[in-house]
């Protein structure tokens, strides 16, 4: 994180600065995680409340909280409506801060092998940031954001949903210049509804790119008239296994043996010989998808 002092994060977030200002390179919202001088952010949920969790932060060293009531706490305190919202403003604010190139991804299975193979292209042109674990919900987004320095070239950004506007609103956060849906699937409906439920709810990775941004789909599965709405007038790239008309990432020559998998990727830039350590058939989409992102 970008060091920041609590007088700047009061103003970020229009809040009340209750104590004496300090500097601020780290924030968590686990007790378990709390390092010396972070930020604490007490987030309050159906079933559970870190406010009362507080004063064993300060106990553990945090420099400061971020909470929604004023505590009887000996740190200095920002208070704010609502913790929860208060954190995505602050992962958006780093985000505003640092002018690294940002991909976001989304899909109903495969994020967390087509994250890791961007990551892993992009890590041969500069320093990467990207997703750790499955933290890419309206918590862990925007706790990745908050990760981002001015040493990160890139940021390989995971997005998953549970319901119909999360994304939308993790996407507006992120702000990345490229998105990608990766693949979509009947499998966890529930939040929902339908598959074309699930269509909308992915789509809205697209609602944050810049006007010259550039959407990634699979060929497969790019059937939603909504996502026309969605997509404007970007640049759209589609990806396949297999070559079709209007397919632009796609492989012939595939040969999976015990060495892994090899293939020839074919792409608007040229091809390429590609030997992946992965067996199976739909790694060669994720690389597929993991290329055009990068």
């Amino acid at each position: 994180m970008i060091p920041v002092s609590l007088q700047t994060l009061a103003e970020v977030l229009s809040a009340e600065l209750i104590g004496a200002d300090c500097q601020i390179v780290e924030v968590t919202t686990d007790t378990r995680k709390v390092t010396a001088g972070c930020l604490f952010v007490a987030l309050k949920g159906e079933r559970f409340d870190a406010h009362d969790f507080a004063a064993d932060a300060v106990a553990a060293g945090a420099g400061a909280l971020l909470v929604s009531k004023r505590l009887l706490v000996d740190a200095p305190q920002l208070v704010v409506k609502d913790t929860r919202l208060a954190l995505g403003q602050l992962g958006a604010w780093v985000r505003q801060q640092v002018p690294a190139r940002v991909v976001a991804l989304t899909g109903s299975s495969g994020k967390t092998s087509v994250k890791e193979m961007t990551a892993a292209i992009l890590r041969e042109c500069g320093e990467v940031l990207y997703t750790a674990g499955n933290f890419n919900n309206d918590i862990g987004v925007p706790l990745t954001l908050l990760r981002l320095e001015p040493q990160h070239d890139f940021a390989v950004i995971e997005l998953g949903a549970n319901h119909i506007g999360e994304i939308a609103y993790t996407t507006a956060l992120t702000r990345p210049q490229t998105a990608l849906v990766n693949n979509l699937a009947a499998a966890h409906l529930e939040g929902f509804g339908s598959l074309a439920g699930v269509a909308q709810a992915k789509g809205e990775i697209f609602t944050g790119l810049p006007a010259d941004g550039v959407a990634i789909i699979n060929a497969d599965n790019n059937d939603w008239p909504h996502w026309q709405s969605m997509l404007g007038g970007k640049t759209v790239w589609r990806f396949s296994p297999q070559a079709a008309e209007g397919v632009d990432f796609f492989a012939d020559d595939v040969r999976v043996n015990g060495a892994g998998t090899q293939f020839t990727l074919h792409s608007p830039f040229g091809t390429a010989q590609i030997a992946l350590p992965l067996p199976g058939r739909h790694n060669v989409a994720n690389a597929l998808a993991a290329t055009a992102l990068a």
